[in-house]
């Protein structure tokens, strides 16, 4: 299943529904639009089902999301649940048009059966059973599957407080350790051909557990440890052995990027990103990234764009399919990607619309 729909309320802070989610998504959005907070709202909520820290600092929000399945267009499954001072104030559960779990402050069913669970659990956290509940074990097991990764906070060391990582989810270093030899050998052949010249990735450790990445580099005497180079080059060595890292896994479902392209020029971000969107793709790795970047952009066709716009605490989302007619005009007047979010074309046609 892939998440279709999303939508996330906190006090202040407010967005209405971001519908119409494919296999990849690219959000766009001017600074401070609210592209890392939709991407951390949906962290946060997969965190809390996981009983992980939870990574906005919000004890009361409320959240709702929609779930198709690919190979299955008549299956649905909507869960929604509401925390209130870090305890939970209402939950959901849905398939095809039946309830599994509807519970209030004053009442809680689950399959139709009067229930008493903790009251700063979940429903889905305390009822898991793949046979007797498979409906609820597939929603765990997909919040399992979320990753986040945010492209600007890439750096060599990944901090960890009380067993869960800060920021991103593993170490470079780790990244490297688990190149399967085929899947260095393919790492090292796209940052070539992103224009790093890479020979090889080994690691090395320092003190206590503390390891750093080597990168062997042509044309240069001595290897360079991953401090040492370019914040670009890192980021694109992290993502491209990210991405290994996920088509050797099972597990992962979502993979959530903020920043995507990040510091990149033209020619390494357009790779890089169309890299990753044919990666999930192929992969069947749902992703929803973030940028702003014109180079990432005019590279992801805006059949898969989400573009946020902020009115004070409350955001909105336009695609292609809530505004269908927009998105083909657009592409009609031949201007590139970009434009579309740079110029007043949005505002011009929402005014005439309006009328």
């Amino acid at each position: 299943m892939i998440l279709s729909a999303f939508s996330y309320k906190t006090s202040g802070w407010d967005l209405t529904e971001m519908g119409a989610i494919q296999t990849t998504n690219l959000l766009v959005g001017k600074n401070a639009s609210g592209k890392t907070r939709t991407i951390r709202a949906l962290q946060n909520v997969t965190n809390f089902l996981q009983a992980r820290p939870i990574v906005l600092g919000e004890s009361d929000f409320k959240a709702k999301l929609t779930f198709t399945d690919p190979q299955d267009a008549g299956w649905r499954m909507v869960y929604q649940f509401e925390i209130a001072q870090g305890k939970v104030a209402a939950e959901q559960l849905t398939v095809n048009g039946k309830s599994l779990i509807k519970r209030s402050e004053e009442k809680m069913l689950f399959m139709g059966e009067t229930i008493n669970p903790p009251k700063e659990k979940l429903v889905v956290q305390v009822r898991r059973d793949r046979d007797a509940y498979p409906e609820v074990e597939k929603l765990m097991e997909w919040s399992e599957g979320v990753v986040f990764v945010s492209c600007s906070n890439i750096n060599p060391l990944t901090v960890f407080i009380s067993g869960s990582p800060v920021v991103n989810p593993l170490p470079f270093s780790t990244l490297v350790e688990t190149l399967t030899k085929e899947g260095k050998k393919d790492v090292i052949a796209e940052a070539r051909r992103l224009g790093y010249e890479v020979m090889d990735l080994t690691t090395v450790k320092a003190n206590g557990e503390m390891k750093f990445v080597v990168v062997n580099e042509r044309y240069v005497k001595s290897n360079v440890m991953d401090f040492q180079l370019s914040s670009g080059m890192i980021r694109v060595l992290y993502i491209l052995c990210f991405l290994e890292y996920v088509k050797n896994s099972d597990r992962y479902r979502l993979l959530l990027i903020d920043d995507l392209g990040e510091g990149l020029d033209y020619n390494r971000a357009t790779l890089l990103g169309k890299n990753v969107f044919d990666t999930c793709e192929t992969e069947g790795v749902q992703l929803i990234a973030s940028s702003n970047d014109s180079f990432m952009m005019d590279v992801v066709d805006i059949s898969k764009w989400h573009i946020l716009r902020r009115k004070n605490s409350k955001l909105t989302v336009l695609n292609q399919s809530n505004q269908p007619e927009l998105f083909s005009r657009f592409r009609m007047t031949g201007l590139s990607n970009f434009d579309l979010f740079s110029s007043d074309y949005i505002d011009n046609y929402l005014a005439r619309s309006s009328k």
